[in-house]
């Protein structure tokens, strides 16, 4: 096997791992990358179609707030269009289909103040929480002890409004409201400015898409650095000492001065330490489980949807196909229906052949659109959670108590391994953005130390 010496090693070649490698590439170091996958991108992933429409299988969007993104999408001139959102909305809720513009539903007036009721204290509580220490928070230990559907419970009386909160929550985190602390839930919101912002289109973060797909700008970023990339090299093992660190990967030994680890908290189980780490990162990394989520893709000759006055949004109350957006190119020239699968609808689909999900999907998109919907040029899905290097998508999401009991370890070098991806980041957390972030910050870390 191989030996490599080199004076950093990053683990991960996604967002968080890109970016750091600009980084030291930027300061003149001597740096590699090793990735398990035969690409780049983690949960980044372009797919080109065969009418040559190029679509987003993993993240795609990025929000006017994101500002590292934006940097490096103007650096490398990569065109971006904004989502098509214009004409009619649908909320199919209890049999009846309703319209509306904008982010919230047209719903009864006590349900309505419900809802926004809810929204605004969400939006003026997150502030309250600090975005590098959410443990700190007032009240911290209280609000980690409990979910959020505990917190909807009591504080959401109208059905309707729980419904549309429920759907936004298991949008934005892709896992159950019983399944997340209301601790995270409000620092999450924080981190991307606040939670109507995270489940908006415009002013928000579905606002903006990349013309060659999230991916492409990735690739643009690493073209410096190509050849020290190692792809289809999955690590294996690590061992420390003082002097450094020694990484045992499928296809070679690395030596190096520093590691960073871009990968999941819940995947650094799948490496072996063989000086172990701190018990409480330990623990740590148990209780960060990833999300639930599968994107499916209906792609048509046109976006006849458009031409019945409908944007391509739907809010439904029909499983498995609750979420839905127009994911059409920029020049329209086919049209696409995205549909969010999350939670337990995407536990329930995993268990399905893709010609009953396809039939599933086709189905309700025929009830929210119409009869066009159910003959579609093109049909497939992704499930994220049957991905070995992600085991679920969008991130991870820490359980009840988890921020409150170790919540500090998250960023805690642990001797010369330092920790990156988007579920450690301050601002962006669970977006590409965050990866970046966490990316630049990691590669700070190593370069002062």
């Amino acid at each position: 096997m191989e030996t490599i010496q080199t004076e950093f090693l990053i683990i991960g070649a996604g967002y968080a791992g890109i970016g750091a490698a600009t980084q030291l590439q930027m300061a003149g170091k001597n740096f590699l990358v090793v990735e398990a996958r035969d690409r780049i991108g983690g949960r980044v992933w372009s797919k080109t179609l065969p009418n040559n429409t190029t679509i987003d299988l993993g993240a795609q969007w990025i929000g006017p707030d994101q500002k590292l993104m934006w940097e490096q999408a103007l650096k490398h001139r990569v065109k971006t269009f904004d989502t098509y959102d214009e004409g009619k909305n649908i909320l199919y809720y209890n049999k009846k289909m309703t319209y509306y513009k904008g982010t919230i539903p047209k719903i009864d007036p006590f349900s309505l103040i419900s809802l926004g009721l809810s929204l605004d204290k969400i939006n003026k509580w997150c502030k309250k929480i600090p975005l590098d220490k959410p443990w700190e928070a007032p009240d911290a230990k209280k609000l980690d002890a409990i979910t959020v559907q505990n917190w909807m419970n009591q504080h959401i009386r109208f059905p309707k409004a729980r419904f549309l909160f429920k759907v936004g929550v298991e949008t934005v985190f892709a896992c159950p409201p019983s399944e997340i602390s209301m601790l995270q839930a409000l620092f999450y919101a924080h981190s991307g400015e606040d939670f109507e912002k995270l489940i908006s289109i415009q002013n928000g973060a579905q606002q903006t898409r990349f013309e060659k797909g999230s991916q492409h700008l990735l690739q643009c970023m690493a073209q410096p650095f190509q050849d020290k990339i190692l792809l289809d090299n999955p690590v294996n093992a690590i061992e420390q000492s003082e002097k450094g660190v020694k990484v045992y990967t499928k296809k070679s030994i690395i030596t190096a001065n520093k590691v960073i680890i871009t990968v999941p908290p819940a995947l650094v189980e799948k490496i072996s330490f063989l000086q172990s780490l701190p018990a409480n990162r330990v623990q740590l990394q148990q209780r960060i489980p990833m999300g639930s989520a599968m994107k499916s893709f209906a792609v048509y000759k046109k976006p006849f949807w458009r031409e019945k006055g409908f944007s391509g949004q739907v809010v439904s109350d029909l499983n498995p196909v609750q979420v839905t957006f127009d994911c059409s190119p920029a020049d329209a020239s086919c049209g696409i229906i995205l549909s969010f699968i999350e939670a337990e609808n995407e536990r329930f689909m995993i268990t399905l052949s893709e010609e009953k999900r396809k039939e599933l999907v086709l189905q309700r998109l025929s009830q929210y659109f119409g009869k066009e919907a159910l003959e579609p040029d093109y049909y497939l899905d992704k499930s994220w959670a049957e991905e070995t290097w992600s085991g679920g998508c969008y991130a991870g999401n820490p359980t009840p108590g988890t921020l409150t009991s170790f919540g500090e370890y998250l960023r805690t070098p642990c001797g010369n391994i330092h920790w990156a991806g988007t579920e450690t980041a301050m601002k962006g957390n669970g977006y590409m953005e965050g990866a970046l972030e966490s990316g630049y910050r990691a590669a700070k870390e190593v370069l002062s130390n």
